[in-house]
């Protein structure tokens, strides 16, 4: 990938295979912030360090992060990248979601069994029934 200054909204949004409009509402919530535009039809451009954050927005979406977790974090991160306070508020949320995964593991393997046990329990039912 070519390392420039700035990036088009179009550039970018090609770039991790989203929209612009993802792009733009992004903006719209104080998740990503593009440069200085003379009008409201001027093109947006973004700086590299706007590449990265949106990089991370993405990897939290994908692990299942809410969107003002997933701003928190990296406002946590980017104003004091080694404070403690910070570091713990981000562990937190990652053992929160640990845990919510770990749930959700447990509920699907209770539904696995439970449609395992009634696939059996139909399968002995029709072979058991006399054909007539």
């Amino acid at each position: 990938m070519e390392r420039k200054d700035k990036y088009s909204i179009s550039e970018i949004a090609s770039m991790f295979d989203i929209t612009s409009r993802t792009i733009r509402y992004y903006e719209q919530v104080g998740l990503l912030k593009s440069e200085e535009r003379e009008g409201p039809t001027q093109q947006r451009y973004f700086t590299d360090s706007e590449r990265r954050r949106l990089k991370l927005i993405l990897r939290g979406k994908r692990q299942g992060f809410k969107l003002e977790e997933i701003k928190e974090m990296i406002d946590l991160y980017e104003s004091n990248p080694t404070g403690e306070k910070e570091k713990q508020r981000i562990l937190q949320y990652a053992d929160e979601k640990i845990a919510e995964i770990t749930e959700k593991i447990h509920e699907l393997e209770v539904m696995r069994t439970e449609i395992e046990t009634n696939r059996q329990r139909f399968l002995e039912e029709n072979t058991n029934s006399p054909k007539g």
